[in-house]
């Protein structure tokens, strides 16, 4: 366990404690604005690796539970609270304020807590639509002109030895993009799109208006029905956050309809939303009846994937750790910087969970 203090000037500005397993979140804050006094609290029990959160209450020591408890405002991850919380209810008694690092919070709903939850929570929001657009075509590139391919032909010292995998690609500009989810991630994803000339369809839960729709000029077409955007797309990416509404909406039957028999394109299917959108039996049965053609998926029901979980030796499938949108120490002052002034002042918090 290690607790320090970031600075030594206060002038009566709230302690932000950190509680995080992204190295160098501390220090990025304390660059970006040296005032804010820091309790940095390290503690063997938390640690992680791209999305994945690794925490054992039962190990964080005595000081720990203790900063813990002092605590008014928190940087720390969704899962590390879950855990935290689920292993003793008052840890975080004194708590105010809770700045996520992660833009999804569903390890909060899904732990069977007692909501709503006793302090403010913010999502860390804005920050990964580029990150997420880059990984999301360099996979649709990666797939259509087949890398993987090459890489194991050179492996096999073969010249175009995967022929038919090779030589028959298709130009992105040819083809649609279908985004399901169109908040800044998905708008971004589209937008990366554009730049290759693809055509976009993006779907929300409620129609958008026109004044929203000319604001997000990436988006060629909305529309509120999903079985519409399943068929229009060559690709359809998932950005879909864990909602009751949106639990389970892609499993079953419901890729069916983006068979060629139905009247789609089979497409290939990209989740960096959340995993738990589609169950891992639905995906492999929409695979083996054509109903998508492959599967590539940064984001799955249960993480880390079990290691007997029968995607992992799909010929179809690509797996992805988690790591399509990371948060990256140096992002963190840009979303928590502004809404700490705002909660200094008292005025509402960006980003704020609706418990």
């Amino acid at each position: 366990f290690v607790a320090r203090n970031m600075s030594t000037t206060r002038h009566l500005r709230p302690t932000v404690t950190v509680f995080s397993s992204i190295s160098d979140v501390a220090e990025s804050l304390s660059s970006a604005c040296a005032d804010i006094p820091l309790h940095v609290i390290v503690d063997d029990a938390l640690g992680g690796y791209g999305g994945t959160v690794e925490i054992d209450p039962k190990r964080l020591s005595a000081e720990t539970m203790t900063s813990l408890r002092e605590a008014q405002i928190l940087i720390t991850e969704p899962a590390a609270i879950a855990s935290l919380l689920k292993h003793d209810a008052s840890a975080l008694e004194n708590l105010k304020w809770c700045q996520s690092t992660y833009a999804g919070v569903d390890p909060l709903f899904r732990a069977g807590l007692e909501l709503p939850l006793s302090f403010q929570l913010t999502r860390f929001a804005g920050c990964f639509g580029p990150p997420i657009a880059e990984w999301t075509l360099a996979r649709i590139i990666e797939h259509e002109r087949g890398f993987a391919a090459t890489a194991s032909d050179q492996q096999e010292t073969k010249w175009a030895g995967s022929r038919e995998r090779v030589l028959s690609y298709r130009y992105l500009s040819r083809m649609t993009l279908s985004i399901l989810g169109c908040g800044d991630i998905g708008t971004c994803i589209a937008a990366a799109a554009k730049a290759f000339g693809m055509k976009t369809v993006g779907y929300t839960r409620t129609p958008r208006d026109k004044g929203e729709k000319e604001r997000v000029g990436a988006v060629d077409e909305y529309t509120s029905d999903v079985t519409y955007a399943l068929q229009a797309g060559d690709f359809v990416v998932s950005v879909l956050p864990s909602t009751p509404e949106t639990i389970g909406l892609l499993s079953g039957e419901a890729l069916a309809i983006a068979s060629k028999c139905k009247g789609g394109k089979c497409p290939v299917f990209l989740n960096v939303g959340r995993g738990d959108v589609i169950d891992e039996a639905s995906i492999i049965q929409a695979l083996d009846n054509d109903c998508i053609s492959a599967a590539i998926l940064d984001v799955f029901e249960v993480e880390p994937l079990p290691v007997d979980s029968p995607l992992w030796s799909h010929s179809k499938v690509t797996i992805s750790p988690h790591v399509s949108g990371l948060t990256q120490a140096s992002d963190v002052p840009k979303v928590f910087l502004s809404n700490y002034e705002r909660y200094v002042e008292g005025e509402s918090l960006h980003y704020a969970v609706d418990w």
